[in-house]
């Protein structure tokens, strides 16, 4: 697949990033209108200060990204799937488009020496170049235009800075009285700035290319240089032909627009549910996420805005807005003002919510406003007055990273970290939006004289395995605590340290896949195994409901233990259809008595889809003719955990495929809960529900989990990556038809609509049948059975 993305900015970087860490295989083209490399605009600034160039400001880029520049697209052929530039023509998949956006200007400034808007390298060059020794006027006053104020009251070049402002407020309309003297005073203390409100350009004069006379309601300037910063509009100029436009490219909330190989993401997407137009880095990746999800067929995420925090950091204030999507025109404001401080909290409230913050040198935890406009209750006002004091952790430095004043310095001197590159292994703060990259580099320089010059440095790898030690540790105290006849050892720490590395290559029995949850080596097995055996035996309730028993019949073929180890020894497998000897009402009463007797402690385990149409009539159990919805709720109840084991337990597998009839669905979504745990698979391997029963019974809780509440340590690698024909993939040695050549000799299944690289399980390294072989090792390609809705979306044999 390959797949073209048009911009050269953040949002154009990162998914190309995200698309070649999710799928290196996929081609992935960068076609960009400027003649740089994908950049951080964040950073303009600096260029005009002539501190670095404009390589250093450069986003990160996998190598394998191809990047075309100075191509300027100007025609869609979304028939063809072909794009244009005035020179070249580039065919694509998937069309990804995410030109952002353009610096607005009441005129065409292309040809004017003297003027310009500041959005690009090329437009902060110019502005370097011709700011020498001139008048400045700077037009508008929003978070662009003041950062941009900010730089030029540097620069020592320049004879005096005139800011318009169309209103009467700074920053935004809504700002206080209080906050904009504070940002006054520490714009004007230099004398080099002025600012005229209520003013606008009443008339220029244009000769040979200069402006050499500026009008405006209140002032004139002869020959000065011209700064819009007025704001922003999408930039779609050349996709309103092929596509449907409003002042974005609309889109859903998967980011696709009305073309179904075409999205759209960042600044220049518009959502055609709401209106909705991205105006930050964060909403921008997570529009990117959403759209990568549906365009590799992951696990479909819908983008759905979410609170926004803008920091604006200038010499003698610092700036904070922390909004929440629902904000509007309508509100209360409270404000807590401190003159003595130069400090302002301005809380913006609708209905006894709170909808907005913007704090001025401000103490509040940025965190903690976050937390209450996500819980939307209503809020205790009294509380705001008590928390405007400081906190330990001191102020908010990098809003991405959610990474505080004091947190940073604990970084840097716990691991002795030296400059900004060093952070790297530990934090990302200063490299997602790169707003706060200076200021970071300003609080590790500040934290040097704390670091303890005796120090052994560590490296990152070094730190990271006593993290690991560490929690091994704590690992074991809880199960000694927990079983304190069955004392796990800690003489082999070091060891098992030591051979952590090979560990996950020679997991191949059900205990080393507990042990992988406690992050121990193999050599555990033997005290693992001894412990486990005189462990108190968990009940479990096995529920068969619309399935072909597949994940039973694998589940009773278990080697290591055998199921009747496994029962006898391990677990009280108490109702189970397929495999108990009672029946008939003797059936009914041995349930009924398992639910009452072992309330809140047993397991319910349940294999199969849940038929909901004619109100779950489609699957009656039981002498009384139970339907299958009604008595999987009523043993989910009492149930200390409820396991979905198999592909249809996990969202209704194979019995919910189109058309659906009976209205089958998963387990979790039968329940309307999201704590049912998944283990799916067609069948499920049986050494994935053994593992993770046996993790339960130890620690009595479960593994880490993914987003789907899949076990991370059996689902969390791809199968392409871990499959013995990937090798053959990258020689590019495919089968091509049943029976060639190249099916003889173990060639890849890719072009046989192998779908290992859009599945994530741990088959081929656990394999099925006592570890002797699994589908793709058997001659047929992956189909990708672990995934949701995998029956009507991967069960063919047709390439992605």
């Amino acid at each position: 697949m390959r797949i073209v993305i048009v911009g050269g900015g953040i949002a154009a970087a990162y998914m190309a990033n995200r698309i070649k860490t999710l799928s290196n295989q996929t081609d992935v083209l960068i076609v960009s209108e400027e003649q740089y490399a994908p950049y951080d605009r964040i950073h303009l600034c600096k260029l005009i200060e002539k501190n670095i160039d404009v390589e250093e400001i450069q986003l990160p880029l996998d190598p394998t990204v191809n990047l075309e520049l100075g191509q300027k697209i100007i025609k869609i052929d979304s028939r063809e799937k072909k794009i244009f530039s005035e020179k070249n023509m580039y065919a694509y998949d998937v069309l990804i488009i995410a030109t952002g956006s353009v610096a607005k200007s009441p005129f065409d400034l292309d040809h004017i020496e003297n003027a310009s808007v500041f959005r690009s390298a090329d437009e902060a060059f110019k502005i370097a170049e011709q700011i020498k020794g001139r008048e400045v006027v700077l037009v508008g006053a929003g978070p662009i235009s003041l950062e941009l104020l900010d730089t030029l009251d540097n620069v020592e070049d320049i004879k005096h800075i005139t800011l318009l402002v169309r209103g009467k407020t700074l920053y935004d309309k809504t700002l206080s009285p209080q906050s904009i003297k504070i940002m006054e005073e520490a714009y004007l203390k230099n004398g080099k700035i002025r600012i005229s409100y209520e003013d606008v350009i009443t008339d220029t004069r244009i000769e040979n290319g200069r402006i050499t006379l500026l009008k405006t309601t209140k002032h004139t300037f002869d020959d000065p240089f011209l700064i819009f910063g007025i704001g922003i509009t999408p930039n779609i100029g050349p996709f309103k032909e092929t596509l449907e436009c409003d002042r974005g490219i609309l889109t859903d909330s998967y980011m696709q627009t009305s073309q179904e190989d075409i999205y759209a993401v960042g600044e220049c997407a518009q959502l055609r549910e709401n209106g909705f137009i991205a105006g930050h880095v964060k909403a921008c990746t997570l529009q990117a996420d959403a759209a990568i999800s549906k365009i590799l067929q992951e696990d479909s995420k819908p983008f759905v805005p979410e609170i926004t925090i803008d920091m604006l950091k200038v010499g003698e204030f610092d700036l904070v807005d922390v909004r929440s999507p629902h904000f509007g025109k309508e509100f209360e404001k409270i404000i807590i003002d401190s003159e003595q401080d130069k400090r302002v909290d301005e809380y913006y409230l609708q209905y006894n919510r709170l909808l907005r913050f913007i704090g001025l040198n401000s103490n509040m935890d940025v965190g903690y406003i976050e937390e209450i406009m996500e819980e939307n209750e209503e809020i205790d006002l009294k509380s705001f007055y008590e928390n405007r004091l400081p906190n330990e952790k001191g102020r908010l430095v990098c809003s991405c990273e959610h990474l505080y004043h004091q947190d940073l310095v604990s970084l840097v001197v716990e691991n002795g970290i030296r400059d900004f590159s060093e952070l790297k292994p530990f934090s990302n703060a200063g490299r997602v939006c790169g707003k706060c990259r200076h200021t970071v580099i300003q609080v590790i320089e500040s934290a040097q004289k704390e670091i303890d010059p005796d120090m052994i440095r560590k490296t990152p790898e070094e730190i990271q395995r006593e993290k690991v030690l560490k929690k091994i540790e704590k690992r074991i105290e809880k199960f000694n605590r927990l079983h304190p006849h069955n004392q796990l050892s800690k003489e082999n720490f070091e060891n098992a340290l030591a051979s952590m590395d090979i560990a996950q290559k020679e997991f191949n029995s059900w205990v080393s896949m507990v042990t992988a949850s406690m992050q121990l080596h193999p050599h555990f097995e033997e005290s693992v195994g001894t412990a486990l055996m005189t462990l108190n035996r968990i009940p479990i309730i096995w529920l068969e409901l619309s399935d072909c028993s597949g994940n039973s019949e694998a589940f009773i073929k278990s080697t290591h233990p055998s199921i009747e180890e496994l029962i006898f020894n391990y677990i009280s497998l108490d109702y189970h259809e397929l495999v108990m000897s009672a029946s008939g009402e003797e059936s009914d009463t041995l349930l009924e008595k398992v639910i009452e007797e072992h309330k809140g402690t047993y397991v319910l385990i349940v294999e199969g889809a849940v038929p909901l149409g004619l109100e779950g009539k489609y699957l009656r159990i039981g002498t009384k003719g139970e339907t299958g919805v009604s008595l999987l709720k009523r043993c989910a109840q009492e149930a200390a955990m409820v396991i979905g084991v198999g592909s249809c337990a996990f969202d209704g597998g194979v019995v919910a495929a189109e058309p659906n009839p009976t209205g089958a669905v998963g387990v979790s979504e039968a329940l309307g809960r999201d704590d049912v745990i998944n283990i799916p698979g067609c069948p499920a391997n049986p050494v994935n529900i053994v593992g993770t029963l046996l993790h339960y019974l130890m620690f009595e809780e479960l593994p880490g989990l993914d987003a789907q509440n899949r076990p991370l340590w059996a689902y969390e690698g791809r199968i392409h990556d871990n499959c013995e024909r990937r090798g053959h993939y990258e020689l590019g040695e495919f089968v091509r038809e049943w029976g060639d050549e190249g099916a003889k000799k173990g060639w890849c299944l890719f072009e046989m609509g192998c779908k290992g690289p859009y599945a994530f399980a741990n088959c081929p390294t656990m394999k099925f049948n006592d570890s002797t072989s699994w589908p793709v090792q058997a001659g047929h390609g992956c189909m990708a059975c672990v995934e949701k809705h995998f029956f009507d979306k991967y069960a063919h044999e047709r390439k992605i």
